[in-house]
């Protein structure tokens, strides 16, 4: 079982009260020490984050229909956000690669703590610890501030007037000095280097 320093603070955007309560029973009688917070919709959720961190928002997939620009823009803002479905058994096939991971509803209440324990395990692995003795070159911090702010290797390529060829051999040598190969983990990554900041990232 996970140890955290901090309780885990959860959303839950779902409109249904008893799936809701459901949910919140599940996780206050587990061992995560969380605090869990209900959420009706998405406009709710993206005004709420203004004044409340959120590690690990729960939802209906269905509320991000017609409002992929919206979450691609939120998990640009947020890198720290887990993002975990609620799969009804008719989640459309083009909502998964907005989340993070995702539980059937007729899943057992381990089997759903399972995949909430390993989404946070994944957080801890990118944020805990990053090299002080990466030694990024300063063509992989030009490749990685390109990458962050979303442009494709095509796009890094022309604007650095490299091949693409360059450009993804650059991005397995940040891969390998970081240690770290998702493009959220990136992101925080450059964030506490100052490489970035979240001000300067292009939505």
């Amino acid at each position: 079982m996970l140890k955290h320093k901090n309780k885990i603070n959860i959303i839950i955007m779902e409109s249904s009260q008893i799936i809701c309560e459901g949910l919140r029973h599940i996780l206050y009688q587990s061992e995560l020490d969380c605090f869990v917070t209900r959420i009706e919709t998405l406009d709710d959720f993206l005004e709420m984050l203004n004044s409340h961190p959120v590690d690990i928002l729960i939802a209906n997939p269905m509320q991000f229909v017609n409002r992929e620009k919206d979450i691609k823009k939120l998990r640009r803002s947020h890198p720290h956000l887990a993002i975990i479905g609620i799969d009804f058994g008719v989640m459309k096939k083009k909502l998964f690669h907005l989340m993070d991971a995702y539980f059937s509803i007729y899943d057992s209440v381990q089997q759903i703590l399972e995949e909430i324990e390993k989404i946070e395990e994944r957080a801890l692995s990118d944020n805990n610890i990053f090299p002080d003795d990466d030694n990024l070159t300063d063509r992989e911090i030009d490749v990685l501030i390109k990458l962050v702010n979303g442009n494709s290797n095509k796009e890094i390529a022309d604007t650095l007037n490299i091949s693409i060829h360059t450009v993804t051999t650059h991005r397995k040598n940040i891969a390998v000095k970081t240690g770290i190969k998702s493009l959220s983990g990136l992101t925080i990554y450059a964030i506490s280097k100052k490489i970035v900041s979240i001000e300067d990232l292009k939505f």
